[in-house]
């Protein structure tokens, strides 16, 4: 049976939430879970880093 972990944030950057993904990862497969991991990013031809954090 598939199962999904999201590890969401706001536009904040450094707030560690690749770390904690990875983190996470690699203590489900140190346990023998199959794991893969998938960045997905909601903004189309946007930097999100000159976005103001209210838009």
């Amino acid at each position: 049976m598939t199962k999904f972990v999201f590890v969401t944030g706001g536009v904040v950057s450094s707030l560690g939430k690749g770390i904690a993904a990875a983190s996470l990862g690699a203590i489900l497969e140190s346990r023998g879970i199959k794991v893969t991991h998938l960045k997905l990013d909601p903004y189309i031809n946007v930097d999100p880093g000159t976005m103001s954090p209210f838009q």
